[in-house]
């Protein structure tokens, strides 16, 4: 009865076959409704696959099942799917992998969705329920998207240069790993959607899908060194000569989205948040600056880099700024700006970087 997918140029028929669709999505919505304590009943009636019972009425929804949802295939699964439903029924889809870019662009259609990694959003007049949900997705072989380590290493390089064809070879040798990982990766992400058959990246989605994997830890810190030579400077790895070559501390965040021009408003005491190559650089750090107890004693904070190439891909801005510091390439400002779920997209959707220091990938 729910709708079969049949967008062009997408994943889903390797990636969910119909059996599939028949046998599980049905008991895959129940079960995340279900789990949040909702009364659900499927085969409710023509037209209609589950319904869904609230204090005050029963909702009705016919499920739009599809492997992938992309922000490329978005538009045309929308022009089906907002056409499918029936009087008062309600559309929900139901796919294996949302990327967060097409979470988003459900959610300013007033779609229902689910997926299966674990979401579940049902929206309509009078209801709304957007929660996380146990993942639903059966174990495949075929495993998809930015998978361990190696894959979110692997996502960060391609989108650094995402015009740039790279190979298995080449990417290993720069991400120092060896190829039959970077294979998987690689294949991972095809089978997600997220790089294309030459290998380049599926561009805005590769980036808000490392977004979500985008999880540095760090410490605050009670003072802050200052970017010149010295002792304590040397011990700490500033990295300060030749920045673009060496490895070392990468300024980060809110301070160095505005050192790039992007729309923050940020007062001029406010905290810089750093890139540190390693565990030992951070226990270091914290050693020799001291742990920060309190919000008002914090003078900065540094952060343990996700990946090798924060701190070995720096930006020397002292040409067109006076800011003495390296920066985090831009991908990886708008990787940290991207966590603030409040002004995090809106101050995205207005920066795009000065193009000779790096790319608009979001």
């Amino acid at each position: 009865m729910f709708g079969i997918d049949r967008t062009p140029n997408s994943a889903q028929d390797k990636t969910m076959t119909e059996p599939r669709r028949a046998r599980d999505v049905v008991d895959a919505l129940i079960g995340a409704a279900g789990w949040l304590g909702l009364t659900v009943r499927g085969q409710a009636g023509h037209g209609v696959d589950i319904a869904v019972g609230f204090p005050e009425r029963e909702v009705e929804f016919r499920i739009q099942a599809t492997a992938l949802v992309t922000a490329d295939s978005l538009p045309g699964q929308l022009r089906g799917w907002t056409t499918s439903s029936e009087n008062d029924v309600l559309s929900v889809v139901v796919a294996d992998r949302i990327t967060a870019e097409a979470r988003n662009g459900l959610n300013q259609a007033g779609m229902s969705w689910l997926d299966l990694r674990g979401h579940l959003r049902l929206t309509g007049p009078g209801l709304f329920v957007d929660s996380e949900v146990p993942p639903l997705g059966e174990p495949r072989g075929d495993r998809q998207g930015i998978i361990g380590r190696v894959g979110t290493e692997l996502a960060a390089l391609l989108l650094l240069d995402p015009a740039r064809r790279v190979g298995v070879r080449a990417a290993a040798e720069v991400l120092s790993r060896a190829p039959s990982s970077v294979s998987a990766a690689f294949s991972a992400l095809r089978a997600a959607g997220l790089v294309d058959e030459d290998n380049k990246p599926a561009v805005p989605d590769l980036f808000w899908e490392l977004a979500e994997n985008w999880k540095p830890t760090g410490r605050d810190v009670a003072s802050v060194p200052e970017p010149s030579e010295g002792r304590d400077n040397v011990a700490l790895r500033l990295g300060l000569d030749d920045a673009e070559a060496t490895v070392g501390w990468a300024l980060t965040d809110t301070v160095a989205a505005a050192v790039y021009g992007a729309p923050v408003s940020i007062r001029a005491s406010h905290p810089p948040d750093f890139y540190v190559p390693d565990q030992g650089t951070l226990r270091r750090a914290v050693r020799l600056l001291g742990t920060a107890t309190t919000s008002s004693s914090r003078a900065g904070r540094v952060r343990v880099a996700p990946v090798p190439l924060v701190c070995a891909r720096r930006v020397d801005a002292a040409a067109w700024s006076s800011e003495p510091w390296p920066l985090a390439n831009p991908l990886f400002v708008a990787l940290d700006l991207a966590q603030d779920p409040g002004r995090g997209r809106e101050i995205l959707e207005g920066w795009t970087p000065r193009r000779e220091v790096g790319d608009r990938v979001w």
